[in-house]
Parts: C-alpha cells; sequence; structure tokens
C-alpha cells in the first residue's frame, strides 16, 4: 500500500505529465544570474561556500560547467534563431555599499565578513556582476539587475514580460533551490505559465537539485528537459507577432 507522500508525488507528477502547447510569440526565455559571481570558482562567493563547507561548490560548478551552461547554450541558440524574448538578470547591489541589498543578501555579506574577510556580493559595477562570455547578451537581450533572490520582487520584471506581452516563461540559470525556485513562484503568482528546464540549473547537491524541482512540480508550472523543450519550441508556431 502507497503512503501519502508517496500519492502526493505521484499526483503531482500527474499533473506535470499534461501536455504542453506554446505561442512562441508569448514565450520568453529567463536566465537566471548566470554571471561571474557564480560560475568563477575564484569568486568570493566560491570561496565563502568552501569555508561554509568543503567540497560544497564541487557538484554545483561540475554541473554548471558540464551541463547549464551548454544546455543554456542551446536554448537560447533556439530562442535566437526563431528571433524570440531572451531576459537575463544578475544579482547586483546598485549602490556601492551595498545597503539596497535584501536582508537575507545582508546576512550573506556578513558571513563572508567573518569567513573570508570580505563581503561575498557585488556591486552592479563589480566584474563579479558580469554575465559569463559562454552566455553574452545580445544587443536584443534584457538584462535586468535584482536585489533580491526572487527576479519579481526589487526589479521590473513583471511590467517588462507583459509589456512585451509574454505569456509562458522557459526558465534556467542559477541557483535552483534560491533564486531560480523564488522566480518560479513569484511567476507564477503573477500568471505566468512557467517551464523550469530541469537539466539547466544547479543546486549545490543533487539532492537539493531534486528537492526543488519535486516542489515545483505540477504546483507552479512544468518542469521538462532541455530535448523536451526545444521539441516543444520547434513544434509551435508563432500566432502574433511581437513588435
Amino acid at each position: 500500500m502507497t503512503s501519502a507522500h508517496e500519492r502526493f508525488i505521484a499526483a503531482q507528477r500527474k499533473l506535470n505529465g499534461a501536455p504542453i502547447e506554446i505561442d512562441l510569440a508569448t514565450t520568453a526565455l529567463l536566465i537566471i544570474d548566470m554571471q561571474e559571481y557564480f560560475l568563477n570558482p575564484q569568486s568570493p562567493f566560491s570561496r565563502m561556500m568552501e569555508r561554509r563547507a568543503e567540497g560544497l561548490g564541487e557538484y554545483f560548478q561540475d554541473r554548471s560547467t558540464s551541463m547549464v551552461v551548454p544546455n543554456i547554450q542551446r536554448l537560447l541558440g533556439a530562442f535566437r534563431a526563431a528571433r524570440q524574448r531572451v531576459i537575463f538578470t544578475t544579482v547586483a547591489s546598485e549602490s556601492q555599499d551595498g545597503k539596497d541589498w535584501s536582508l537575507p543578501f545582508k546576512r550573506m555579506n556578513a558571513e563572508a565578513q567573518e569567513k573570508i574577510g570580505e563581503h561575498s556580493l557585488p556591486a552592479k559595477t563589480d566584474p563579479w556582476a558580469r554575465i559569463v562570455d559562454d552566455l553574452e547578451p545580445s544587443a536584443d537581450d534584457v538584462v535586468i539587475n535584482k536585489t533580491t533572490y526572487g527576479a519579481f520582487s526589487s526589479t521590473g520584471l513583471d511590467a517588462t514580460l507583459r509589456n512585451m506581452g509574454i505569456a509562458t516563461i522557459v526558465l534556467v540559470g542559477v541557483v535552483t533551490n534560491r533564486c531560480v525556485e523564488t522566480t518560479m513562484r513569484g511567476a507564477a503568482d503573477r500568471g505566468y505559465r512557467v517551464i523550469l528546464v530541469d537539466d539547466a540549473p544547479a543546486a549545490f547537491s543533487q539532492e537539493l537539485q531534486d528537492a526543488s524541482t519535486l516542489s515545483l512540480t505540477g504546483a507552479y508550472g512544468f518542469v521538462r528537459q532541455t530535448d523536451e523543450t526545444l521539441d516543444l519550441l520547434q513544434s509551435s508556431e508563432p500566432k502574433s507577432t511581437i513588435e
């Protein structure tokens, strides 16, 4: 006999298995925080994570390099070939002194000061805030900076998406169980349909990755792999034109 937990998981997966049809003209690729701050193993963030727990960043860096960046490149290629919208977010303070950070990030900075002797988080003008070269934004891409985990809370992202006529978000980036998950919940609350591409974000362990995607599956949107998402995009025809 299955437990209540097992029946709940089965119900979530059934919801996630529903067929999806999308209109390319109202779909955007949203790339969360793929910047030097997270992906460079020498960054203050990487050094702080290593001090927090030895080896903590190894899985994250390996997954980001071998899986996440290549899969986002594939999705970027598909969206750009179809001339559809791409939006990047970065996480950085607007002020040099960092006083505009949200409380969780202020706590992270305090921890970094204790562990590595400097603030972990970058200001907007800091090189660590720059999106990695392998995913460099084009002139037609939108880059939005945030000072919170969620991409909606401290930005004009919602207005930007609505101005573009976007109804569906294909979501990728880092960190899965922090900024990506918070953004997906925020998007669903605002009425967007979200497709989280499961092999294009990264967490600090497979267990955290699985727990995050499982909690989001069915409830806040759909979870698909890169190949499935590309097939979905290829089978979709724009039904309207975005000026």
